[in-house]
């Protein structure tokens, strides 16, 4: 059994630089999730996927239509960690546009209440589709076109399934991960 992991391609948003408030970084959040992609050509994802499951965002749904030509099924499991500034006084705050990011996850990984999931839906979500994979009657080799965070909880969940494969440092727009068992 073979599993692929794909990051949507390149997002057609600008990215957010300067310093900027905690409502401005959600409002360029919320455009990021909403923006098209830059579709890329020539790359090589095999023809042998059975199977392809696809977060339900936009980025990840056209990069899926783009890389494979079968039926491919949209899950909400497979989209992005959402991430949002702090709230309270600290979102009137500027800070640099990085910060923002930094300080979201950082929040999310201590589990406070201003983010929009914990890291206990997140490995529900991930425990879902992986237990959904496995549980088919067939081994298949299945494609998941996701989002890059998430794909670094969804690789550490396969090699703890003992599944085995490329390491991903920081997974790259449009590149293919394979996993077999």
């Amino acid at each position: 059994m073979r599993i692929g992991l794909v990051r949507h391609f390149k997002v057609e948003h600008p990215p957010l630089r300067g310093w900027v408030t905690g409502d401005q970084f959600n409002q360029w959040v919320a455009g990021y999730d909403e923006a098209g992609i830059l579709l890329e050509a020539g790359a090589d994802y095999g023809a042998n996927w059975k199977y392809c499951i696809c977060s339900d965002l936009s980025r990840a749904i056209h990069t899926a239509r783009h890389i494979f030509a079968g039926e491919i099924k949209y899950s909400p499991e497979l989209r992005e960690i959402g991430v949002a500034a702090a709230g309270g006084r600290l979102s009137g705050f500027k800070l640099p546009s990085v910060c923002w990011m930094v300080l979201g996850r950082m929040l999310w990984l201590m589990g406070h209440s201003s983010q929009p999931e914990s890291r206990r839906d997140i490995t529900q979500r991930i425990n879902n589709v992986l237990d959904h994979i496995e549980g088919r009657p067939e081994p298949t080799d299945v494609l998941l076109v996701t989002h890059g965070a998430l794909m670094k909880l969804l690789e550490r969940e396969l090699r703890r399934r003992a599944y085995y494969g490329q390491r991903m440092n920081h997974p790259r727009n449009g590149q293919l991960y394979v996993y077999e068992k």
